[in-house]
């Protein structure tokens, strides 16, 4: 097999499972949560989904699902601990260098682009950055839920109001963050219509060796590219149809 051919699988059923779940569970938090906060400008969403009573229902459903999703997402890293082993999630001096070569790039000051493991800096922010907007929307969301519970636990009620703002802005600074990761991984001209990765699990050789060239050697070198894709085809990317060039 040429160098450049087949596939190779970058995320297996498990974690395609749990990215479809935060996926989902976020966009109805969004989707529930913005007319919760805005009533006068975004209250007809409320309506077309059934009024505030199914909204607010909604919003506590789908974030109590963030919540069973965090769990069992630490718990399958405790036992699949191929993330840890590899090192591949995990911040390196790399990713900084990385930083710099992209934006002397960018800026038109150099030719050389990064050079990426299995994941970039930016796929890096996105995981990472889960763990610091998640924890502040789930306990501060469990205190606007239940706030009579918390205030008798000793709570000062006058720290309500500033705890229901401190849950408005990290929502609308973690929609953000989402925005410019659906740009990155499907938006971009690179990918548009879709990424599909995350949908089958798997990215053609070409793309891979072009992409993320140090994970690319790696997986090579393990022989763990095949010839075929174990899922369906999917309509190919600029990228893919220029044979990586």
């Amino acid at each position: 097999m040429a160098d450049n051919k087949g596939y190779i699988e970058r995320f297996n059923l498990n974690q395609r499972l749990q990215h479809a779940v935060n996926a989902v569970a976020c966009l109805i938090l969004f989707a529930t949560g913005l007319p919760i906060k805005y009533p006068d400008s975004l209250g007809y969403m409320a309506s077309f989904i059934g009024g505030y009573t199914v909204t607010t229902t909604m919003h506590r459903f789908a974030g109590g699902a963030i919540v069973v999703l965090a769990i069992f997402h630490l718990l399958y890293n405790l036992v699949d601990r191929e993330w840890w082993r590899t090192k591949d999630i995990l911040p390196a001096w790399l990713d900084l260098t990385n930083i710099i070569k992209d934006t002397k790039f960018a800026l038109g000051l150099s030719r050389e682009k990064g050079t990426y493991g299995k994941y970039g800096y930016r796929e890096k922010l996105d995981y990472w950055g889960a763990f610091i907007f998640f924890p502040i929307l789930i306990a501060t969301g469990l205190v606007m839920w239940h706030p009579t519970f918390f205030v008798a636990q000793g709570l000062l009620p006058d720290f309500l109001p500033a705890i229901r703002v401190v849950h408005s802005l990290d929502a609308i600074l973690a929609g953000m963050a989402i925005m410019l990761h659906l740009y990155n991984v499907h938006l971009n001209p690179e990918f548009f219509p879709a990424n599909w990765t995350m949908f089958t699990g798997e990215i053609s050789a070409v793309k891979a060796k072009e992409e993320f060239p140090l994970w690319y050697e790696r997986v090579v070198a393990e022989g763990k590219v095949h010839e075929e894709p174990a899922t369906a085809p999917h309509a190919p990317t600029a990228l893919e149809v220029s044979g990586g060039k």
